[in-house]
């Protein structure tokens, strides 16, 4: 297993530290981390290898061993948000229950690779077959990166909080990525039993 920091982790502490929210943002950072820890446990239960691990300003992203069932991605993708919500209900009354909220609130949105993009394509895949569900699964992804960056850009412009942009910038290229990745991975496994 390879352990990845991104450049951004850097830059976002810097931004942190110099506004003040550091204790914020550590906090928010160890519950990431923890929600994390959740999937990677979940799929080494399920005997799913984990390759890498890329510590960035927003988060973690581990990345798994080849392609997997849909009932383990499903399992590995549940993991995380089921033990955010234990940890909301354990912290309930101080503010690792807002930081926790976020957390849960942001990763279920069907934006693929998020958690709820992943069940979202999950069941997709379920209802249309594996090809087709996936893309449907990005037509959706798309169309909801396309909503919250012209979301953000108002946001920026109106607020002036560039934080947020900032935020749909990366969403708009990590499910990009994902879904190039994704693209690949069924060209592969289509030519593998065309043989």
């Amino acid at each position: 297993m390879i352990l990845k920091v991104h450049f951004t982790l850097l830059f976002m502490l810097i931004y942190n530290f110099l506004w003040g929210n550091i204790n914020i943002f550590f906090a928010s950072y160890m519950f990431i981390m923890m929600h994390e820890l959740s999937h990677m446990i979940m799929a080494l239960a399920l005997r799913v290898d984990i390759l890498e691990i890329e510590l960035t300003c927003f988060g973690v992203i581990a990345k798994y061993n080849g392609s997997i069932s849909l009932l383990k991605e499903f399992l590995i993708s549940i993991a995380g948000p089921t033990a955010t919500l234990i940890y909301s209900y354990i912290y309930k009354d101080n503010l690792y229950f807002y930081i926790n909220m976020c957390i849960f609130v942001f990763n279920m949105l069907p934006i693929y690779p998020f958690d709820g993009g992943r069940i979202l394509k999950v069941l997709l895949s379920i209802v249309f077959g594996k090809k087709k569900g996936g893309i449907v699964s990005s037509y959706i992804t798309n169309i909801i990166v396309i909503f919250l960056f012209v979301l953000s850009v108002f946001v920026a412009v109106y607020f002036r909080h560039f934080y947020v942009l900032l935020i749909s910038l990366y969403i708009m290229k990590l499910a990009k990525r994902e879904i190039k990745k994704d693209r690949i991975i069924n060209l592969i496994n289509y030519l593998q039993n065309a043989e």
